[in-house]
């Protein structure tokens, strides 16, 4: 990162903290010593920073004691951006509404200022478009001079180990807009990325959904995965397979099928040549059409195949069978986000902060519960 680059954080940092109220006139400021630590940068870095503020007559320098604050700048409210996808979709086909409502819920609250782009559009996530949409929000995003922004990546494709989108998040750390990724990383599971992240335990979730299905007796289950390779579906595969091992059960690669789960003829395809006794689906919306294609073919469900899945979007209560399900805690999800950023705000010298909620097991007939 260039020189300029880095000042550049340390300056919009302590220019948020008068304007917030962190410092006040006549305190001094942490040291340049202090903040290089803090920032991971030089001390001539800090000092080019400072003196921006001096120059704006709002920090005055001291022989030997470091720097006070002499005067306040107007205050304003903190400003963040929120890229988050699928908002276009129906309520029944996306649960990320929810997790967006928390969010600007809880910065009305705060008298923040909170703006929302999907540059999703529905369209395939291979779309070449996808990212210059994206690159357009960012480019907007930075000539507002956000606080910061909490951004849901792109899907990580087959023949990438990281989301296109992370330029995009390397874009905003450059210019000192702090970055909390919400739902997935942008390097593939199991490694992370510096960025903090907010979502579910997903290894967890995959677990304990194939637990459940092992506990009602099955002993071949397959997961049905979309083709890309996002961190999120990875993760549930790799609880999935750590279950099967639990159980005495070697994982076997055949049993797991990325594919388009939308396409009829793939999905009847894998159900009459494997055969499994029950079929993980990376979330509700792909089971729900599982469900319709097995029924459709004579396959009864529960009796000759059962179905779990992740999310616990509207319409899992009311498919032709009740789908048993993990659910995602989203409102809770945008609170820890939300949170995740204002923490950031105040201590950019912290860790990387990768912060998993517990889902909740749902179940429903569609695992052969008996539960109607």
């Amino acid at each position: 990162m260039r020189t300029a680059k880095k000042a550049n954080r340390v300056y919009a940092y302590l220019l948020r903290g008068l304007e917030t109220g962190r410092y006040r006139v006549g305190e001094r400021i942490p040291t340049e010593r202090e903040l290089a630590e803090q920032f991971k940068v030089t001390r001539p870095t800090v000092a080019g920073a400072i003196e921006h503020l001096v120059r704006m007559k709002l920090i005055r320098r001291l022989s030997r004691t470091g720097s006070m604050v002499i005067n306040i700048p107007p205050s304003k409210p903190l400003a963040f951006g929120v890229i988050i996808l699928d908002q276009a979709r129906r309520p029944e086909e996306s649960i990320f509404s929810i997790m967006a409502q928390e969010i600007k819920r809880r910065a009305v609250a705060e008298h923040s200022i909170v703006i929302f782009r999907d540059p999703s559009r529905l369209e395939d996530p291979n779309d070449p478009d996808l990212f210059v949409r994206y690159r357009a929000v960012t480019d907007e995003f930075i000539r507002q001079r956000l606080d910061g922004v909490l951004l849901m990546p792109q899907l990580i494709l087959p023949n990438q180990y990281v989301s296109t989108t992370t330029g995009i998040a390397e874009k905003f750390n450059e210019v000192g807009i702090p970055v909390i990724l919400m739902d997935g990383d942008v390097v593939r599971y199991p490694d992370r990325s510096h960025f903090d992240l907010v979502g579910i335990d997903n290894f967890y979730s995959g677990f304990t959904l194939a637990r459940h299905f092992l506990k009602s007796g099955c002993r071949k289950i397959d997961f049905f995965a979309i083709t890309t390779r996002h961190p999120t579906q990875e993760a549930r595969i790799a609880g999935y397979m750590k279950a099967l091992e639990d159980q005495g059960i070697r994982p076997d690669d055949r049993g797991i099928h990325y594919g388009n789960l939308l396409d009829d003829d793939f999905v009847l395809e894998v159900l009459r040549r494997r055969r499994p006794e029950a079929a993980l689906v990376v979330n509700d919306f792909q089971a729900a059409s599982i469900m319709r294609v097995a029924l459709q073919a004579g396959i009864k469900v529960p009796e000759n195949l059962r179905i779990g899945s992740f999310d616990d979007l509207p319409i899992a209560c009311h498919l032709p069978v009740p789908l048993t399900t993990v659910r995602q805690p989203v409102a809770g999800m945008g609170v820890c986000a939300y949170r995740a950023m204002r923490q950031r705000i105040d201590n950019p010298g912290l860790p990387p902060i990768h912060i998993e909620l517990k889902g909740e097991l749902i179940v429903r007939a569609s695992s052969g519960s008996g539960v109607k």
